[in-house]
């Protein structure tokens, strides 16, 4: 529905306040929370609505659009340009909004504003270099910021979050581990910068990448359960949240979505999952990170050996069980590996990886939790296709039929 060509009158709706037609459009993603709604984004070519009007060439307008079927709260919903456009598309109600101007990130403005961000952040005139790094709309955005030789990384949770990000941050790197630095106090309540972290940047590139050429450097996946032992007891604090295999059943809605086709399979697969998951048992109860997998590290080396350099997105940081993080990073890795079977560093960092995890906790729990996140992403996988969505499926089948021959 929302990348068929119903949604062209909402996206021209949402540009009328501003004073623009639209010419074009393109879907460009969408993401699918279960049980919260989907949200898309959209490419969009407008321009000034007097030129268009009167046949005449004008300048054309590039802009991005997002629109979702999740409730928004109600301070959102203003029918002003800075707030969101109400719409109905084949009787689903849904709310579009122009980028930067998310609904829920209200820092995402500032931290999108080259001049106030060289400014602000590096007490400069003129402007900042702007990328956007990573976009979930609704839920978290990072900007990457260079000015004058010196970088920065803006990352912009939902405001109700922000303040509990900062807080983890900063009981991690009081703990020795290689997260980034917070480069201001926190802005006065109230400012354009208010809910934005100002993180330092960290060496290395990411660990996913650095093991994907034929012949990488050695790995030892010790290194990242050497990484978990050092995560702060203060973490135990905070509210736990449910792993990804605890919303497994929930999370194959979104892998229908993707793969219609293999609806039958998918739900079939998710239900052995959570019965698995249910069986083994995952341990007690310590500090977890949340969300441990190699794109959320980094690391430096030679040819030779690779160290970590850096561990990122600690925003899910609390109590949890150990092998629900080995089960992430496992998770990821071998799916990696089966969207490119003709790199040799992947899948010998992923047979490694799962040898020495299976002697780390219960196989059986680890090869069911990992099943349980591989299934989690064919959603993802499908913006690369079908034959990705069903390679990551098969991964999560492969993955759970471990459990019973106990060799992964």
């Amino acid at each position: 529905m929302l990348e068929g060509p119903g949604i062209h009158r909402p996206l021209a709706a949402v540009l009328r306040p501003l004073g623009l037609t639209l010419m074009t459009w393109a879907h460009l993603r969408s993401h699918h929370r279960p049980g919260a709604g989907i949200t898309a984004l959209y490419r969009v070519q407008a321009q000034p609505r007097r030129a268009a009007a009167a046949g005449q060439p004008g300048q054309t307008v590039h802009l991005q659009i997002g629109a979702t079927t999740a409730a928004l709260p109600p301070e959102t919903i203003t029918g002003e340009p800075a707030g969101t456009v109400a719409a109905t598309l084949d009787g689903t109600a849904i709310r579009l909004w122009v980028h930067p101007r998310d609904p829920v990130l209200t820092g995402l403005p500032w931290a999108t504003n080259a001049e106030a961000v060289a400014r602000d952040v590096f007490a400069g005139t003129g402007t900042a270099s702007l990328a956007l790094t990573a976009y979930r709309p609704l839920r978290r955005a990072v900007v990457r910021a260079d000015h004058a030789g010196a970088r920065a990384y803006l990352k912009v949770p939902q405001p109700k979050l922000a303040a509990g990000l900062r807080h983890r941050l900063e009981l991690a790197a009081g703990a020795g581990l290689p997260v980034p630095s917070l480069l201001d106090a926190g802005p006065a309540a109230g400012s354009a910068r208010e809910n934005v972290l100002v993180l330092d940047s960290l060496p290395g590139k990411s660990l996913h990448l650095q093991l994907r050429p034929a012949g990488a450097p050695v790995f030892d996946p010790d290194a990242l359960v050497d990484l978990l032992d050092r995560l702060p007891a203060g973490a135990m604090a905070f509210s736990r949240r449910p792993g990804w295999a605890e919303r497994v059943v929930e999370y194959a809605d979104g892998a229908v979505v993707a793969l219609n086709t293999e609806s039958g399979r998918i739900s079939h697969l998710a239900g052995d999952i959570a019965a698995a998951v249910a069986a083994a048992d995952p341990g007690p109860l310590v500090p977890s990170h949340g969300d441990f997998h190699g794109g959320n590290l980094l690391a430096v080396g030679n040819s030779e050996t690779l160290e970590i350099s850096g561990l990122l997105d600690v925003d899910a940081l609390g109590p949890g069980h150990r092998v629900d993080d080995l089960a992430c990073f496992l998770g990821h890795l071998r799916v990696l590996s089966a969207l490119n079977p003709q790199n040799s560093g992947l899948r010998a960092a992923a047979q490694l990886c799962t040898r020495s995890f299976a002697r780390q906790t219960d196989p059986e729990a680890l090869y069911a939790r990992s099943a349980a996140v591989a299934l989690t992403l064919v959603a993802g996988a499908a913006s690369r296709g079908r034959q990705a969505a069903g390679l990551t499926l098969a991964t999560a089948e492969e993955l759970l039929s471990s459990t019973r021959t106990g060799s992964g």
